[in-house]
């Protein structure tokens, strides 16, 4: 659940990288479709502006929400790796993307940039990012109760911010789709944790009050 800062890639970053290596800057409407995954592109996006989702469609037309994007995060095609569904990136809000052709990267820079080394580690720091948010969507539908998969995601979600009280990005009914669970059904459940006095919610912030449930 992790975002890079959007702080560490600017306009004159990209604007000096872009001697060296294909960078292009786009703008979504709401509802819009940014990327199809399987092309084998080779483009890295990184959201500037807004926020966007990485999502699932199997065969049968269910849809599923792999990853929530927000500004500072990085995606790219390799998620299509593990699905043999259609994987696709839409957008959630109007947003504005940077793009940019990574295999470029990895060799020296032409000019010298100040700004390739940094590209180059932000590049490896998302691959590990995508990784440990793959594994943890795997282990939090492993679980087959609401609670167990809220529990789960609450457990990864505080552990990556080191603190007890967590601050939603996202609605709930976007929650309740990266869950893979009905609204109604988590809303309910949700009050049932706070009737029990497990968590306390104000709001989109939710404070961990007994974490031996974990």
């Amino acid at each position: 659940m992790q975002n890079f800062s959007p702080k560490k890639i600017n306009d004159l970053q990209m604007e000096v990288m872009s001697n060296c290596v294909n960078v292009k800057k786009k703008n979504f409407k709401r509802g819009e479709y940014i990327l199809s995954f399987g092309l084998h592109q080779k483009v890295l996006g990184v959201i500037v502006e807004g926020k966007a989702d990485i999502i699932r469609i199997d065969v049968d037309g269910n849809v599923s929400v792999i990853k929530k994007l927000l500004p500072g995060s990085v995606f790219n095609d390799a998620f299509s790796c593990y699905s043999k569904d259609s994987v696709f990136v839409i957008s959630k809000t109007d947003t504005e993307i940077f793009f940019i052709d990574y295999i470029p990267i990895f060799k020296d820079c032409p000019i010298g940039c100040k700004y390739h080394a940094h590209m180059v580690q932000m590049i490896l720091d998302f691959f590990t990012e995508n990784s440990i948010s793959l594994n943890e969507k795997i282990e939090i539908l492993s679980y087959t109760k609401i609670r167990e998969r809220i529990l789960a995601f609450l457990s990864f979600a505080t552990n990556a911010s080191d603190s007890f009280i967590l601050s939603l990005h996202f609605s709930y009914a976007e929650l309740a789709e990266y869950l893979c669970v009905d609204r109604a059904s988590l809303m309910r459940e949700l009050k049932k944790m706070e009737e029990e006095c497990i968590i306390k919610r104000d709001k989109k912030t939710i404070t961990l009050l007994n974490v031996s449930h974990y």
